[in-house]
């Protein structure tokens, strides 16, 4: 009976989830590749083909600049070819290959080979190494890689700003209302009525500032400046790792305090525009100042490597937030059913851009397949007056590709592994 029940969920689960995850990758997939397209239109390269997809094309159609519009049957990525080169930039395969053939010369993954002008540019008239990517200042090629990341950044904070506005946000003084015993806070000697003020020296504005600070520093000293009846004291805690369920119902591990905040300290904001883009840009930040404390303890073995998710979590997390309306929670009772949808609708969108600024941040990586890493190489050709060896990039590359591929295996194990636990 419980497998029936099972499987009638997932016959109407499973295609929600899917059809959001391909929603979800392709918005921000397209935005990340128009990123790139769109400066380098400005910057006078000419674009041969914008693709969101790979494999077969299943839709065509040809703007007035010549570029080939494409939708492919894999939405699993998408791609811009520039003019001039041997392949579809982004493509690894074509570049692979080459790299294969000629031992001696680099090959890139997102943006043509640097540094072989003299191969691309043969038989090529004045006008075309005019339009060419290979034939522009490092600057401008520097502009076009960074472009994708930075549009991703840009995407998420229309979002977040677009959500503050129509949707609000619930904001909380950082108040305590109650401290549960046996507690980090509660052996630090914290006190309901407290109100922190900074943490490790940052100043700590709403609850929410407290939760990211607290929730990526278990193990770890945290020096408190707290306001208690008109005076500041000083407390010292060490939050401590725990299994707590994330917004969307998941185990996800992190720093618990053990302070709940004062509900009475909890009122609801909707923003006018100036006040949500500063607030959308305040999002970000902490998303990209948390993803990267997350890194640097995860090398430094204060995190778990499994907490690392990769296209299946991101397509379970798509489906979850599309279906967060109707999930069964006990506050939606009574909710009908443009409210349910209305939930359902920011939880997703929200989720795209904190996806959206995990996508921009990974590629700023220095690693040599990734925009970082073509950055990387233009920073070395601006401060020597000429790119990287051919030699050097081409091993930069391959390094870059296992890594990659290194990575993507191993969290997609981490996703079947949590997966069939969940199950088990």
């Amino acid at each position: 009976m419980i497998l029936g029940a099972l499987s009638f969920e997932s016959l109407i689960t499973l295609p929600i989830t899917l059809v959001a995850f391909i929603a979800l990758l392709c918005t921000i997939v397209f935005f990340h590749e128009y990123g790139h397209f769109s400066v380098a239109r400005m910057l006078g390269v000419r674009v041969d083909v914008f693709s969101i997809g790979f494999g077969k094309t299943i839709a065509r159609w040809r703007d007035r600049k010549g570029t080939e519009w494409r939708i492919a049957m894999l939405p699993l990525g998408g791609y811009v070819k520039f003019f001039g080169d041997e392949g579809p930039a982004s493509n690894a395969s074509a570049e692979v290959e080459h790299a294969k053939q000629e031992e001696g010369h680099p090959a890139t993954t997102q943006f043509p080979r640097p540094g072989h002008e003299h191969e691309v540019g043969r038989g090529m008239s004045a006008e075309e190494r005019a339009v060419c990517f290979h034939f522009k200042p490092v600057w401008a090629r520097a502009m076009i890689v960074a472009a994708g990341p930075f549009a991703n950044f840009i995407l998420a904070i229309a979002i977040f700003a677009g959500l503050l506005m129509t949707f609000g946000q619930v904001v909380g003084e950082p108040k305590i209302g109650a401290v549960q015993p046996d507690s980090a806070a509660a052996e630090a000697g914290f006190e309901p009525g407290d109100v922190i003020r900074s943490a490790n020296g940052r100043r700590v504005e709403t609850f929410s500032d407290l939760t990211m600070i607290v929730r990526l520093s278990s193990g770890e000293d945290v020096a408190f400046e707290v306001e208690r009846d008109g005076a500041i004291v000083a407390l010292t805690a060490t939050p401590r790792r725990q299994v707590i369920k994330d917004a969307l119902g998941n185990d996800a591990e992190m720093g618990v305090l053990g302070v709940v905040g004062d509900p009475k300290a909890f009122h609801f904001v909707r923003y006018g525009p100036a006040d949500a883009f500063t607030g959308a840009v305040k999002q970000v930040w902490q998303i990209l100042a948390s993803t990267g404390k997350f890194l640097s303890r995860l090398v430094l073995g204060k995190e778990d490597a499994k907490q690392l998710g990769g296209p299946i979590k991101m397509a379970q997390y798509a489906g979850q937030s599309a279906l967060s309306g109707f999930d069964g929670d006990p506050s939606l009772a009574g909710m009908d059913l443009l409210t349910r949808l209305k939930i359902s609708l920011a939880s997703f969108i929200s989720l795209a851009a904190i996806v959206s600024v995990s996508i921009g941040f990974l590629n700023l990586l220095p690693v040599p397949v990734l925009d970082g890493g073509h950055l990387m190489y233009y920073a070395y050709e601006a401060a020597a007056g000429k790119p990287l060896g051919a030699r050097a990039q081409a091993i930069g590359f391959r390094v870059g590709i296992v890594l990659l591929a290194s990575f993507m295996l191993f969290v997609t194990w981490n996703d079947i592994s949590s997966f069939f636990a969940v199950k088990s």
